[in-house]
């Protein structure tokens, strides 16, 4: 508290030499002038701090004692004050400062969305702006319930929308689940499950419909293997009507997939060189600027770009980069038989886990591996099981007519 009463009154350092000086200073407590940081220097002087009205104090003492008195150091808000009224232009960029914040704490500067999986911040962040909702508006004409009402009806699978302003943020919480609206069920039309491809049934598991063929059986393409007509039978076991539902079951076979792959034992790669060049760019809106790096044949380019943010989503239009080119030259290499069978080994199991992330299961691997003098040659076949079976129409058979005692 001392210290702030001392820079609010304002504070002057002085050098006291000459005279009496020990007097000086008794007199000084005599009549309570307050002395602060007190120092003896090396020639007998003495260095010590006043406030600005006990140093107005000083004149009858210091003609008393014939000490001579020095200004050092003219410290305080009084002389704060009294240098800035010479410079205008400070106070005026001070105020005008003031001004500015006053104004653009009256706006959103950042728009901050959390919460969200289905949809990307980009994409929400696109929506309210061509609701008008965007970086720089005012604060007063925003309706937050309005935002938040436009966000659960323009993406229906928010379970909820909040919109609350923090000083100048927009937040913008979003919790997504399982509420979407249903879409109303279509009309379910009856249907057969037909073979797609010949093979071996190994497992049928049917949920609707009447199943045409057992687990070991043989199928070919086209054959019905669940048929959506339901025959109705009487206690003499005679059709007396045709029900017809929508065909669902999960039917698998066992199937040979023919593989067929050609690797050339020669062939021409892009080897890098320890030649390096950097460079850089800046882009202002459409105005592009580089440097340092000459685009080169046989150089490849790795741009990185670093756009440039006010706020968490506040992008301006300004950008720098910097820009690698490696230089790689093409040289014609020749796969050894180890190699070469090596590497079309690594075919073969990638396309087999292609076909396991289709769902597919291989119980056997045929295939052979051979390697002439020119090109490396896979071939055989694969055992594989996999789910078929497509929806088709189900022929309306005529209804059975009703027996009577008359027609036996």
């Amino acid at each position: 508290m001392e210290k702030i009463l001392c820079f609010l009154n304002g504070y002057v350092e002085v050098l006291i030499c000459g005279g009496q000086t020990e007097r000086f200073f008794n007199l000084c407590m005599a009549r309570g002038i307050v002395v602060r940081n007190l120092r003896q220097n090396k020639d007998k002087s003495f260095t010590c701090i006043f406030s600005v009205n006990h140093f107005f104090l000083l004149g009858p003492i210091r003609r008393k004692t014939k000490a001579r008195i020095h200004i050092l150091e003219k410290q305080g808000l009084p002389f704060w004050v009294e240098k800035g009224v010479k410079r205008k232009a400070f106070f005026l960029g001070f105020f005008l400062c003031g001004m500015l914040l006053l104004m653009l704490s009256g706006r959103i500067w950042n728009i901050h969305i959390e919460g969200n999986r289905a949809n990307s911040t980009p994409e929400i962040l696109k929506f309210l702006e061509d609701q008008g909702v965007s970086h720089g508006m005012k604060k007063k004409s925003l309706n937050c319930s309005a935002i938040a009402a436009s966000i659960r009806e323009e993406y229906p699978q928010t379970a909820w929308v909040s919109a609350r302003t923090e000083g100048t943020r927009l937040v913008i919480t979003v919790k997504e689940g399982d509420f979407q609206n249903k879409k109303k069920k279509e009309k379910v039309e009856p249907c057969n499950l037909t073979a797609t491809e010949s093979g071996t049934v190994v497992k049928i598991i049917t949920r609707a419909g009447v199943p045409r063929i057992r687990p070991g059986e043989n199928c070919k393409t086209g054959d019905v293997l669940v048929s959506g007509c339901l025959e109705l039978k009487n206690d003499s076991q005679e059709v007396t009507r045709y029900e017809y539902v929508h065909a669902d079951a999960d039917i698998y076979i066992k199937r040979k997939l023919s593989y067929y792959a050609e690797l050339p034992l020669e062939y021409e790669a892009e080897i890098r060189e320890n030649i390096q060049e950097t460079g850089g760019f800046l882009k202002i809106g459409k105005l592009y600027l580089e440097w340092g790096a000459e685009h080169k044949k046989g150089w490849h380019t790795l741009t990185e770009e670093l756009p440039m943010k006010l706020t968490e989503n506040f992008r301006l239009p300004v950008s720098t980069g910097r820009i690698t080119m490696n230089r790689y030259q093409k040289k014609k290499i020749i796969r050894t038989e180890k190699e070469a069978k090596t590497e079309a080994f690594c075919i073969l199991q990638d396309y087999e886990e292609k076909l396991m992330e289709k769902g597919v299961q291989i119980s056997a691997n045929n295939v052979k591996i051979d390697v002439d003098h020119r090109t490396c040659i896979s071939r055989g076949n694969l055992e594989i099981i996999e789910k078929i079976g497509k929806k088709t129409p189900v022929e309306i058979l005529e209804q059975p007519k009703e027996r009577t005692t008359e027609n036996g």
